[in-house]
């Protein structure tokens, strides 16, 4: 008996259908993908470039320090008998701090006093004396010898006297005590610290490439942690040597501090103006476009992308400075950059304005 074939129908059939409805779906000839005409211009964002001012500044960070400091220590040993401040107060130049017992020295000076009484005496004898050759020069010249040695005796006692009561060298606030009444001082013995916080000092460091462009009445700013203020000071200082192992100069500022709101020891960040350029052309960073023969941006002329190739100059926190390959007037693109071609039709962003480079004038180089 012959072997029957499957009959080839019903696969025609299913790929009749599966045509149709790929047809269908793509709206055949007459369907929405056939109407679809040429696609409009990129849309993109865009900045003129238009000369402004720009400050040269670079970051660095540094440490608040008191602009005076010392430790209240006793020059001589003794009992406390008198504290004269209160801890964490405010003080005033030779306001006394502490007076130490001094009723030894104060019995010691009388009786170099007393030495010093006859002495004279004797010394205005021996004078008269040797007026009319009553003794002779050499015993005229011990006696006032004599005399000037127990007038420095006295002297030293008043000096060790005027030791046993400690005043404040200097404006100030001080810390807290570590000394009580009736306690036992020594030379060593902190008594407490005093520091001068107004105006208080900005110590930092900067490369020494820029050392030469720095100097005495040079201008920062600096914000510290934990506080919003933005705070103004003034070069007074620079170490005059590079440190080879960071290859940076310390420098040193002040800065007002009537409120207190600084403290010494803060962190502070601060920004260095080296000098202004009258007229720099700045873009945001992301416009520029890093390749293998160097760097470029993309212009947008008579409404098509044009690529030039550019030269940059200082690199700013969120903008670079652009020292050839565009002039003053040229519109920037700087979104859309990876959809964009040479000659290709673009347009400005949907806000309709063409917006301007950024303002430079407050822009920070990073260290």
């Amino acid at each position: 008996m012959p072997r029957l074939l499957p009959s080839p129908l019903p696969a025609l059939l299913l790929i009749g259908i599966g045509t149709a409805a790929t047809l269908a779906a793509c709206g055949g000839k007459d369907g929405p993908a056939a109407m679809k005409g040429p696609q409009g211009p990129l849309v993109v964002g865009t900045v003129v470039l238009t000369p402004r001012p720009m400050d040269r500044m670079i970051m660095s960070s540094g440490t608040l320090l008191p602009n005076e400091a010392v430790n209240v220590l006793s020059e001589v040993s003794g009992r406390i008998t008198a504290i004269g401040f209160e801890e964490g107060r405010t003080v005033g130049a030779g306001q006394v701090l502490v007076r130490i017992n001094d009723d030894d020295l104060q019995a010691q000076l009388r009786k170099a006093e007393l030495g010093v009484q006859l002495a004279e005496q004797d010394e205005q004898r021996k004078k008269q004396l040797l007026a009319v050759s009553g003794v002779s020069q050499e015993v005229y010249d011990q006696s006032r010898i004599q005399l000037e040695s127990l007038r420095a005796d006295a002297d030293n006692l008043r000096a060790l006297i005027a030791k046993t009561t400690i005043r404040a060298p200097f404006n100030g606030r001080i810390g807290l005590r570590q000394v009580s009444v009736g306690g036992f001082v020594s030379p060593n013995t902190l008594i407490a610290s005093l520091q001068q916080t107004d105006p208080i000092k900005v110590e930092f460091t900067v490369p020494e490439r820029y050392a030469n462009r720095l100097g005495a009445g040079g201008r920062i700013t600096f914000t510290v942690d934990g506080d919003t203020s933005t705070y103004q000071g003034e070069v007074f200082a620079m170490e005059p040597a590079v440190d080879a192992s960071s290859r940076s100069v310390r420098v040193r500022a002040r800065a007002p501090n009537r409120d207190g709101r600084l403290t010494p020891g803060s962190f502070a960040h601060v920004s260095v103006r080296l000098d202004r350029i009258p007229d720099a052309l700045v873009v945001p960073t992301e416009a520029v476009i890093p390749d293998i023969q160097g760097q470029k941006v993309l212009l947008m002329k008579n409404g098509r992308v044009k690529s030039a190739r550019v030269t940059l100059g200082d690199r700013l926190e969120d903008s670079v400075q652009l020292t050839s390959g565009v002039a003053p007037g040229d519109t920037v693109i700087t979104t859309g950059l990876l959809a964009a071609r040479d000659s290709m039709l673009v347009k400005p962003g949907a806000a309709g304005a063409v917006r301007e480079a950024p303002d430079s004038t407050d822009a920070q180089q990073e260290q």
